[in-house]
């Protein structure tokens, strides 16, 4: 995706205000009209290369019911789309993102655009009944964290996944009250304890492209 004059701005402003804490803020839930649209611009690019290369890890199959958490403009939707599911879960906070999402899949039966936080699924997907779920640079802001693995351990299939993708160096040189989970360590830590865990560096040959991904499995009984 070419960069336009615009763009080029946005980048200025944010690497003079990305450490701030109403940068931050934005990153999570877009909503001032300069830093939201300034965020928006660059997760549109920033994550171009990376978002199709998490729904191919993610391994979506022909009929899978999936969960993404923070769909933000929808680009992963779109790619989940192109593998065939049953039914996307598409979880969004940001009425700036829901206005964006709204447009682009409110008439495709296939999409239900909830603006809940997924922590808040009860009402609207049963236990054991998603195969797949999606988090991109959504982890950090998740608090707290364990009772949203508790959520995603009741919806998710015995033998479904969880794809967990993070810029963590990045991530951890933002505002640590709004970036509450940048350690990588420590985060798998608390993984494990709830979830089968894998972990890979992922290097898709530009900087802003670099990325972890975490892969979740349930935990088999003995």
């Amino acid at each position: 995706m070419e960069k336009s004059i615009i763009d080029h701005i946005a980048i200025f402003i944010f690497r003079k205000l990305q450490y701030t804490k109403i940068m931050a803020a934005n990153m999570r839930q877009p909503r001032h009209f300069l830093f939201g649209n300034i965020t928006k611009r660059l997760m549109r690019f920033g994550n171009l290369e990376m978002i199709p290369d998490c729904v191919n890890r993610l391994n979506v199959n022909h009929g899978d019911a999936v969960v993404e958490v923070g769909s933000g403009n929808g680009q992963a939707v779109d790619e989940i789309l192109l593998k065939e599911p049953q039914k996307v879960f598409a979880f969004e906070i940001s009425k700036t993102f829901l206005a964006d999402l709204w447009s682009k899949f409110n008439d495709n039966p296939k999409v239900e655009i909830l603006d809940q936080d997924v922590g808040n699924s009860e009402r609207f997907i049963g236990d054991k009944s998603v195969d797949k779920i999606l988090l991109i640079n959504v982890i950090y802001f998740l608090s707290p964290l364990e009772d949203y693995l508790l959520e995603f351990k009741r919806i998710l299939k015995p033998n479904g996944s969880i794809l967990i993708a993070g810029k963590f160096g990045p991530a951890s040189q933002m505002d640590q009250s709004v970036f509450t989970h940048t350690n990588l360590e420590e985060l798998l830590s608390v993984l494990e304890n709830y979830f089968n865990v894998t972990s890979e560096d992922v290097d898709l040959g530009s900087p802003i492209s670099r990325y972890n991904a975490i892969t979740l499995t349930n935990k088999t009984k003995r």
